[in-house]
């Protein structure tokens, strides 16, 4: 009877996780219905340039204005945690501006092939949904990683001819975010995973992938940046291959 129960029990947590696993994909498929709203009234213009006109007014402020809210909220979340204050509201707002500002950079500098590009997000995402819920977290953080490269140098083999600027800016930024993940998991080391009161990875985690993961990802990116657009491509199946690598070793570790 006690070994029924327990089985009950895990096929019960079972199922909830797989719940939350299809809501989140409902999501993602919400977005990209957005998304294509957004290629047919900002790109296509359905109802005349008078709305495409106005989204590209918002998204010429947002461009700038989505980083200052979405800083200002993760001060707010930082000032809030320190308090014992409650830190969901700053950062669910910090995580739509920075959304929105994506929306923004993509829409404003790109038009028509940025939307193109933001179509192919919530495919990315929907893979990510998927690791989160059925592998470990660092697992997850690392594909995070991993595919932030791939979409940096896919962007710098499609785009840096005719925006050369922007994508530099771009790698740049990433190569820093790459450094700040890297600061992070060396900081959750030492605390087994918490960031302050909250647990943010399990308390047995591998941080050396994740920093393997940081810098082989930054090397590449900077490499592609370094050797020009014709490499980008070749550098992509090393990080493919590195993301591959990772989903092998979890799996294992996982049995």
């Amino acid at each position: 009877m006690f070994e029924k129960g327990k089985r009950a029990q895990r096929r019960s947590e079972d199922d909830k996780v797989f719940n939350r696993m299809l809501l989140w994909l409902a999501g993602a498929v919400v977005v990209e219905l957005l998304l294509f709203l957004l290629q047919k009234v900002y790109v296509e213009m359905i109802f005349e340039g008078l709305v495409a006109l106005a989204l590209s007014k918002f998204f010429m402020v947002f461009s700038v204005a989505g980083v200052v809210i979405a800083v200002g909220c993760l001060a707010w979340a930082v000032m809030n945690q320190r308090t014992n204050k409650p830190v969901l509201l700053p950062v669910v707002i910090a995580a739509v501006a920075a959304g929105l500002w994506v929306v923004s950079l993509l829409s404003y500098f790109l038009w028509d092939e940025g939307v193109r590009i933001l179509m192919m997000f919530p495919a990315a995402a929907a893979v990510l949904i998927i690791i989160f819920f059925l592998y470990q977290r660092p697992f997850f953080y690392n594909a995070m990683l991993t595919g932030g490269g791939l979409l940096a140098l896919w962007l710098h083999r499609q785009y840096y001819m005719n925006h050369p600027r922007l994508i530099t800016a771009c790698v740049i930024g990433g190569v820093v975010v790459l450094a700040a993940a890297a600061v992070l998991a060396f900081q959750l080391s030492k605390t087994d995973g918490k960031l302050g009161r909250i647990r943010v990875m399990p308390v047995d985690s591998n941080y050396l992938m994740t920093f393997l993961t940081c810098g082989i990802t930054a090397v590449v990116m900077v490499l592609g940046l370094v050797l020009g657009v014709s490499m980008s491509q070749y550098l992509m199946y090393v990080l493919v291959g590195w993301l591959f690598a990772q989903a092998v070793f979890f799996t294992v570790k996982m049995m």
